[in-house]
């Protein structure tokens, strides 16, 4: 771009976009930011429904970086809850906290199964140590990080459940963003002398706002607003025209309507594939059929509604037995009293994970919420059929980008 832009359309009012408009907008600029969904937010949207708000997934802030935070504060003042962080895992009807502890396992499965971990990590360490191959795949990774007995217990059967297919076709890269600085040398230093929190993703606690995550985009949206720009909602883009250097026309439907604006750049947060496919003039061959190759996870929550104080003091809890059909679930009134109606009550919101016209996804409804609270009654032993008030489901198209072995070149 041969000069500072005048005028910048923003594809998508997800959390990535609104936080781009509003740099650029609370600096003097124009944005508009067009949104096809009739709420800000994409991902990060609270539901509410009968005094309970519901949030898509348990979403957090947190940043070692103190200018970031210190911008969210100024954003959200008055709206945050401190969060105290505690995760689990469920494996095999019993519960271990995460990062993993020796105590949980010695108390859960006994000294055999602390004997086979060691035992599995020393001979993945002497392998990886006389082999010059790369780590290429999300089971390497994490069999190179704590052996294949820790991987197989923790770590395979939740990441098949999040990406649908084995962990030997999905990329290494993953697990550098997820768990990097975590192994089984740091489990054995943080039993010994306790932990030291390098961690950035597993930090004790965190900042959330008081009435759900959705309140972000809310205000991310109200600057740009309230700086003169303009943030359009159910305006779903159809293709972006390329005019010349610095010279981009968006066209966009609108109530039924085909409508077009000018700028001097455009910003995407909408899904690569669906990009690459609206671009006049239109893109290569070979960018087309890599678009097409692109593939992304669904996700689809059940909110559930409870006459109950509390199910569990976790701020998530993974499920890796397969024969539960959500992944992971929370507990919002753990994040904020404001999540509930009043303190007799609370709430649950479990995630499964799928993928477009699959099993879980053809499920009805009805079928999916009936088999879920089953899972919870029967399974997981958390309330009584009685405690249950009712459930709404709400499903979610391209949630997660598949980190395939050949998503990079893609």
């Amino acid at each position: 771009m041969s000069k500072k832009p005048e005028h910048v359309i923003i594809l998508g009012a997800g959390p990535a976009g609104l936080a781009t408009g509003h740099e650029i907008s609370t600096k003097g600029g124009k944005v508009t930011v067009l949104e096809k969904n009739n709420f800000v937010g994409g991902l990060c949207r609270t539901l509410e429904e009968d005094g309970y708000k519901f949030d898509l997934g348990g979403h957090r802030w947190f940043s070692k970086n103190e200018d970031l935070n210190n911008w969210f504060r100024h954003l959200m003042a008055g709206e945050i809850v401190m969060v105290n962080r505690i995760s689990r895992i469920y494996y095999d009807r019993k519960y271990f906290f995460y990062p993993i502890k020796f105590s949980d396992i010695f108390k859960n499965t006994g000294p055999l199964t602390i004997l086979h971990a060691g035992l599995g990590f020393l001979w993945a360490a002497i392998q990886q140590s006389v082999s010059d191959k790369p780590i290429i795949t999300m089971k390497q990774a994490y069999v190179s990080q704590f052996g294949n007995k820790l991987y197989d217990m923790f770590f395979r059967r939740y990441s098949e459940k999040v990406w649908g297919r084995p962990c030997e076709e999905l990329s290494a890269d993953w697990v550098s963003q997820r768990s990097k600085g975590l192994s089984i040398w740091t489990t054995v230093r943080d039993a010994l002398v306790g932990s030291n929190n390098k961690v950035t993703s597993l930090i004790d606690e965190f900042m959330y706002p008081r009435d759900g995550y959705m309140r972000i985009p809310e205000r991310l949206a109200e600057d740009i607003r309230s700086s003169g720009s303009d943030v359009l909602l159910g305006s779903a883009v159809r293709s972006i025209k390329y005019h010349g250097p610095d010279d981009f026309e968006v066209f966009f439907n609108s109530n039924g309507q085909e409508r077009s604006i000018r700028g001097n750049a455009v910003v995407s947060t909408i899904p690569l594939g669906y990009l690459a496919k609206i671009l006049k003039p239109e893109c290569t061959e070979e960018v087309s059929l890599a678009a097409d190759s692109l593939e992304f996870r669904d996700l689809i929550t059940v909110n559930v509604k409870l006459s109950k104080k509390q199910v569990s003091p976790d701020t998530w809890l993974y499920i890796q037995d397969s024969d539960i059909l959500f992944g992971r679930l929370h507990e919002p009134k753990n994040w904020s009293p404001a999540m509930v109606p009043d303190g007799d009550h609370t709430s649950l919101v479990l995630e499964c994970f799928c993928t477009f016209h699959d099993e879980i996804w053809q499920m009805s409804d009805e079928e999916i919420a009936n088999r879920c609270v089953r899972d919870l009654v029967d399974k997981l032993k958390f309330f009584e059929e009685s405690d249950y008030l009712g459930a709404n489901v709400v499903r979610t198209r391209f949630a997660y980008p598949v980190y395939d072995l050949d998503y990079a070149a893609k």
